[in-house]
Formats: structure tokens, C-alpha cells, sequence
């Protein structure tokens, strides 16, 4: 398909705001969500690691479908890269793949800061379902652990809190102690996504459907 006949539908604006966005993204840090049950905190998470410029995002289902809830993630979803398992073995599999350390999020306080930690390569944060934490499988394949100080009476915050919290410290973390070239999209990543966002647009998608209609 060539999309580059596509964007006479896209107002120079609008094209313009898709380039900046995509050249602001990172697959640097990426986001695990294990089991995940409630709609509410998989729809929060998400809409916080895309306002921090993170694509992807790796769901391990379970019995737990993904679904999300528009109203909370105000169409931040479909902006991210998903990518969905079955099992946390399946899916700590392809992150080291792909280069990724593993990091499980836990509250103990004997455990590294989050804000004290160094990242010398990709790191994926992972994320426990709301009632029980990490599972044991998880803790057990990590690489290591990581926590969110806390200063108060509570033990723990919400996930959908430390999702945020652990997204905006990571982009801290980028800007500040990494170069461009080692956090951001390489040139054919960051083509890659700026044409499936081009793709993604609602003008766009009316003129395929329509394309396709007539053969």
C-alpha cells in the first residue's frame, strides 16, 4: 500500500502534530501489565504511559481479557503499540528478546528506589494484578525489582498511580541521562508509526473502506 498518497487528506496541521508526537517516542522503557482485572486502572495506565511518550505496552491476559474503558483513556489506547499473552513466561520471553531487563514493581522498602535506579539498557516495568501483586512466576523470571517511595501511613500505592508515577520517572530518566539516539524511535521506527497514525485517521480510514467498496 502506498500511504504517502494518503496524506492530501491530512490538513498540514494535523500531519504536523502526528510528526512531533512520533518523534518524541520511546520503546527505551516499556509497560507490563499482569492479569490485570480492573477496566478502570488498564484504562488509566495506559492513558498515563502514552502522555509520557512510552509505545508499547505488553498485556498478559490470563482469565483477565483486556478491555479498556474510552471514557478514561480519552483514545490514548489507540495511539500504543499493544501486544497481548497468554502466560508471564511467554511474554518475559519476548521482551529479552528484544533486549529488555525485567523489573517488577514491589513496595518493599528494602528494595532500590525507582528514582536512584540507573538504566544502562531497555527496561521493562512490570505490574502485578490489583488485589495480589506480582505473581510468584514473575518475581521468580524478573531481573530485579523496583519500588515507588512511600512517605505515608498507606503500604502501597494504586497501579494505575504507579503506572504514572513509574512512566513520568522513566521519561525523566531518559531526558536527562540518556542520549537521543539510545531513548528514541530510530528514523525507520519513527516512520513506521507515523504512517500507521496516518492510517489511523478517520478521513484516511473513510477513503480506504471506500476504495476497497469499489474494488
Amino acid at each position: 500500500m502506498n500511504i504517502n498518497r494518503y496524506l492530501q487528506y491530512i490538513t498540514p496541521k494535523r500531519y504536523q502534530r502526528l510528526s512531533h508526537v512520533a518523534s518524541r517516542r520511546s520503546r527505551y522503557f516499556t509497560f507490563v501489565f499482569e492479569n490485570f482485572f480492573d477496566v478502570h486502572n488498564i484504562s488509566a495506565g495506559l492513558r498515563s504511559i502514552e502522555a509520557f511518550g512510552f509505545q508499547d505496552v505488553h498485556i498478559i491476559e490470563g482469565i483477565n481479557r483486556l478491555n479498556v474503558n474510552k471514557d478514561i483513556t480519552r483514545g490514548a489506547h489507540q495511539w500504543l503499540t499493544l501486544h497481548r499473552y497468554e502466560t508471564t513466561e511467554e511474554c518475559f520471553h519476548r521482551l529479552r528478546k528484544k533486549g529488555y531487563e525485567i523489573l517488577v514493581a514491589d513496595p518493599d522498602p528494602g528494595q532500590a528506589p525507582l528514582h536512584e535506579m540507573e538504566f544502562i539498557r531497555p527496561a521493562a516495568f512490570v505490574f502485578g494484578q490489583e488485589l495480589y501483586g506480582i505473581s510468584e512466576t514473575a518475581r521468580k523470571e524478573a531481573d530485579g525489582i523496583f519500588r515507588i517511595p512511600i512517605a505515608g501511613f498507606v503500604e502501597s500505592f494504586n497501579v494505575s498511580v504507579s503506572v504514572a508515577l513509574t512512566a513520568y520517572s522513566a521519561r525523566i530518566y531518559a531526558e536527562s541521562s540518556l542520549k537521543e539516539r539510545q531513548w528514541k524511535l530510530s528514523p525507520t521506527q519513527y516512520q513506521e508509526l507515523l504512517m500507521k497514525w496516518v492510517l489511523k485517521q478517520p478521513v484516511v480510514q473513510k477513503i480506504i473502506r471506500k476504495e476497497e467498496k469499489h474494488g
